[in-house]
């Protein structure tokens, strides 16, 4: 029998995170802030059906947007 260091196999099953992926939003009991539509959209007009939704981990809501946006219209963060 080999161990998972002889066959590599312990470093397949660890996962490594990239530093700026996005997070997933805690669970909050289905509660989270609406933080409204991006600068982008807005000026772009784009309709709710256009737009995506964005998690903002420090303002613990949703924004929506461009697809392309990045930062939560209330705060500031980029990081989720």
């Amino acid at each position: 029998m080999t161990s998972d260091d002889e066959t590599g196999e312990g470093d397949a099953a660890r996962v490594l995170r990239f530093p700026l992926s996005r997070t997933r939003p805690a669970a909050t009991a289905g509660s989270y802030a609406d933080l409204g539509a991006g600068p982008t959209a807005r000026r772009l007009g784009m309709r709710e059906s256009q737009m995506t939704g964005h998690w903002c981990s420090r303002c613990r809501g949703i924004w929506f947007g461009y697809a392309l946006e990045v930062e939560c219209p209330q705060c500031g963060n980029r990081h989720g």
